[in-house]
């Protein structure tokens, strides 16, 4: 469709109208910047003002003005620019989108049309996904606080339509509602408006973890006479008695508060095809491992910065994330599945240990992996898509063939995973789809009983012409027409001189008939002016002469009879097809989980050094060992030469390591390693190290990076408080805690103090796998206090220029500072380096180093403690100077200088021969 000629004329509006349109749109209410208003004039859309000028950007449209002094600015786009534009904004910028349209006979009287926003696609779904998958599941949320810190959780998944509800106590900083939201990741949330403290952290809370926020009336949570709605969204089986009342979520009276407001907020009830369609559990924060937006930033889990957002994935490189290294589904629902489960890693051990058995024997088998990811899967469609239009009564024949094609694919799924001979694979794979596929029996019947599968392969959709009389006089109309056009065929290849062979009749759905060569015989039909060209596809040209046309308009006219002749039947067989809509959601499913664990398979044996199966421990048993263990990121990067490390945790030994060395020198990436390693261990899947025994811990916490939140209005120092108390508060003695570069935000002394104090906490009272990565060298004494506390560092080879990184990971504390090598890389002015090294080697006691820099680490750590205690105690005698005569005073200074300069202390010999 395209912008009309009139356009330029400002809208075809006359003044007196624009100007009336100008007066209307400064009226409406004043609205966010991140919500992008739309009118519809029919044959196409505008926008106006800031709108217009964020269209222009995305489209490359001129922007035009109307009326007079104010002028307005508008854009207009046609659908397609349109629906372009609607994507990008709810899909990728997370914007919110409001369409209005004018009153039929009334001067500038508009009404809103439909509305959306990242978390309510309803509207919009046609436009999102008719020709595009769902990459991301759609979950929004509604939350209220109630009285003694108790917070009530609902969310709705329109995506896989299901519905959860909780209600638990939570501590000041709202930890666990953070845990609740990385393991949901809603697109949007809900609040009940009003401004009281809690609502105001609340808020923070949302705005930290990136999560859009809208205010609906307090009214709206009450859950007063909500059941008779619930009853008819939630699904019943056949002959239940449809009564929401009975069920055990519905006495959490405040989080059904939460979900009478979502299901306002949605409109769930404004279609019917919601109807007896969503499933109602429990949320449960404690059933999987705590993971906050933090963690899933710091292990670089998914794509985009540090939140989780419905990004264009296909943009950003496969190794930035690993989402996008463990990714090898070739299902949407696979990669939906797949981004549940890091998101959610189980902490059941049973449960891990089933995933692992199965991606054990898809890794020992490739012939059978092969096959079902190469063959299987590739040919099935998203069947969650399908069965809601199933549910909603949209289904088409031509869905309902591929559902059939679905259906028959999986006798080949069961005879495939058969050859496995594994047990895990019978009772998650094997046995539920034989169940299903007698389920689906005798829809596989109707179907070969009633569609003509010989037309199919040519684009046509149609019930078999033997179904009843009139149908199949319209399909003898239909051959005899055929049989024409294969005449005009053969003329048409003797008028262009062309072989029969390359020119063919080409069919299109409601276009008809045309003549089809490739782009190489183009000369000859332009030469020839019986024939009209019609368009150019790909790599052919598509014409038509007017015989053939004629025979066309006959051909469109009896195609359009036959589906008047078969809507009948086609409404009834949609009628019986809808009644499977429970089973293809159950096949979805089970397809879905095929799909990760083959990915995980695959990526497990392609990866550059084959990745491990973990053995996996109880909590109780407290050991993680992992044997040159990777960043499965990093590794995967082109002309990266990954150096693996190995790490050894033991409750009964050492379980808290400081790390230490210069910047670039790979601490971050080694500690992220860990927690990566052990996140794949908890969804099922190997890891990238020669061996991994992990006992199972019930969080990852982590405070990585530096990145100031000016946004949410928190700084570098204040971002990273916030995330750290979060972990002291929820940090148990089965927990995985990495921090990296603490307290670099504040004054050194301040900085070093409290890591000093984290650090403490973490090692003493909490007890739990700790990585403390830093540049305070004294934290490293914490080894010297506590048995649990061991010294790693990397380490670095340096030249009066250069400074090489070994990226090896080594035992005990780093022997020095790498900064001012940085700095003369980064190329700092000469005298800067120079008055740099002076002050270094002053604040550092460089003068005192003269006979122990060749000592071993701990036996230069050990000289300077006892050289440092005997300077402490000649500063104690100095000031017992006070009431001393001055030749007393003198003779007391030569004896303490002579026993300075007979120590025995290498480090104290140092500095008394320096000031000499």
């Amino acid at each position: 469709m395209g912008e009309p000629e009139t356009v330029t004329a400002a809208l075809n509006l006359d003044l007196a109208q624009q100007q009336g349109f100008v007066r209307y749109f400064n009226s409406l209410p004043e609205k966010p910047t991140s919500t992008v208003r739309f009118f519809n004039r029919s044959d196409y859309y505008t926008l106006h003002g800031d709108d217009a000028t964020l269209a222009a950007n995305f489209t490359s449209t001129i922007i035009k003005y109307m009326g007079e002094a104010p002028t307005l600015s508008y854009v207009c786009l046609n659908k397609n620019k349109m629906e372009a534009l609607v994507r990008d904004l709810l899909l990728v910028r997370q914007y919110r989108v409001e369409v209005y349209t004018k009153t039929p006979g009334k001067n500038n009287s508009w009404s809103l049309e439909f509305k959306g926003s990242p978390g309510n696609l309803a509207q919009f779904e046609e436009i999102l996904f008719e020709n595009a998958n769902i990459e991301s599941s759609n979950h929004v949320m509604a939350v209220k606080l109630c009285k003694n810190n108790t917070i009530a959780v609902s969310s709705v998944n329109t995506t896989d339509l299901t519905i959860e509800v909780c209600e638990f106590t939570d501590n000041e900083c709202y930890t666990d509602l953070e845990a609740l939201i990385a393991q949901i990741g809603p697109k949007e949330c809900i609040i009940p408006d009003g401004e009281t403290s809690e609502t105001k952290v609340l808020k923070t809370v949302l705005e930290r973890n990136g999560v859009l926020m809208a205010k609906v009336k307090k009214t709206d949570f009450v859950g007063e006479d909500f059941v008779q709605d619930l009853n008819k969204l939630l699904f019943f089986q056949q002959g239940q008695q449809r009564n929401a009342q009975a069920l055990s979520e519905c006495a959490l009276t405040n989080a059904m508060g939460c979900l009478q407001a979502l299901v306002k907020f949605l409109d769930l009830t404004g279609s019917e095809s919601n109807f007896n369609q969503y499933r109602l559990g429990k949320l449960d924060v404690q059933r999987y491992v705590r993971l906050d937006n933090a963690a899933l930033y710091a292990l670089n889990a998914f794509p985009g910065t540090n939140e989780i957002t419905n990004v264009v994935r296909s943009s950003i490189p496969k190794s930035h994330s690993l989402f996008g290294i463990l990714n090898c589904c070739v299902t949407p629902q696979g990669g939906r599945l797949l981004e549940q489960w890091i998101k959610q890693p189980l902490k059941d051990i049973t449960l891990i240990e089933e995933r692992l058995d199965i991606v054990d024997c898809l890794v020992q088998n490739s012939e059978v992996r092969t096959v079902l990811t190469k063959d299987n899967l590739t040919k099935i469609p998203d069947l969650m898509m399908l069965s809601k239009k199933l549910a909603g009564k949209k289904v088409k024949l031509q869905d309902c063939y591929k559902l059939y094609q679905a259906v028959n694919a999986v006798p080949t799924f069961i005879n495939n995973l058969r050859k496995l001979d594994n047990k895990c694979v019978k009772s998650n794979f094997i046995d539920p789809l034989c169940e299903l596929a007698a389920d689906m029996e005798n829809f596989q019947s109707m179907i070969e009983e009633l569609v003509d599968l010989d037309l199919v392969d040519r684009g046509e959709f149609l019930i078999k012409s033997s179904f009843n009389s009139e149908m199949s006089e319209l399909h003898r109309s239909k051959l005899k027409i055929e049989e024409k056009m294969q005449k005009l065929l053969s003329k048409a290849a003797d008028d262009l001189e062309l072989d029969v062979k390359s020119i063919k009749l080409w069919l299109l759905p409601q276009k008809g008939y045309s003549f089809r060569i490739t782009k190489k015989d183009e000369a000859a039909l332009r030469q020839n002016k019986e024939y009209t060209v019609l368009d150019a596809l790909t790599g052919s040209i598509r014409f038509t002469s007017d015989a053939l046309s004629s025979l066309n308009e006959d051909y469109i006219e009896i195609s359009e009879k036959y589906e008047e002749a078969q809507k009948s039947v086609v409404s009834g067989m949609i009628e019986v097809s809808i009644g499977y809509a429970d089973s293809v959601r159950s096949l979805n499913m089970i397809l879905a989980m095929l799909d990760v664990l083959c990915s995980f398979a695959t990526v497990s044996v392609t990866a550059r050094v084959p990745y491990r199966r973990p053995v996996l421990k109880p909590a109780s048993e407290g050991v993680l060992k992992l044997s040159k263990v990777r960043h499965p990121c990093l590794e995967n990067q082109e002309h990266v030469s990954y150096i693996p490390n190995d790490a050894e945790f033991d409750k009964n030994d050492k379980f808290f390591f400081v790390i230490t060395g210069p910047n670039m020198g790979g601490k971050s990436t080694y500690i992220r390693s860990i927690g990566v390693a052990v996140l794949m261990a908890h969804i099922g899947c190997f890891v990238p190290c020669d061996f991994a025994e992990i006992s199972l811990v019930d969080g990852i916490l982590a405070r990585v990076g530096a990145d100031d939140c000016q946004l949410k209005g928190l700084s570098t120092f204040m971002l990273e408080m916030v995330e750290t108390s979060t972990i002291l508060k929820t940090a148990t003695s089965n927990s995985l805690v990495i921090i990296d570069e603490l307290g670099r935000g504040t004054s050194t002394y301040d900085g070093c103090g409290i890591a000093w104090a984290i650090a403490e906490c973490l090692a003493t009272e909490i007890k739990c796998f700790s990585l403390f990565a830093t540049h305070f060298y004294k934290i490293t004494n914490l080894s010297d206090m506590y048995p649990s506390v061991g010294n790693l560092h990397v380490s670095a080879i340096t030249t009066d220029n250069t400074i090489t990184p070994l990226y090896q990971v080594k035992e005990g504390e780093s022997d020095r500072s790498y900064g001012i090598y940085c700095a003369k890389l980064a190329g700092f002015p000469d005298d800067v380096l120079k008055w740099s090294t002076e002050n270094l080697q002053d604040l550092e006691h460089d003068r005192g180093m003269k006979y122990i820099n060749d000592y071993e680490v701990t036996m230069k750590k050990k000289t300077i403690e006892e050289g440092d205690q005997i300077i402490r105690e000649t500063l104690l005698k100095l000031k017992t100077f006070e009431d001393k005569s001055s030749s007393e005073v003198e003779s007391l200074l030569e004896d303490i200088k002579k026993n300075l300069e007979n120590s025995t202390n290498g480090f104290v010999k140092g500095l008394v021969e320096a000031e000499n």
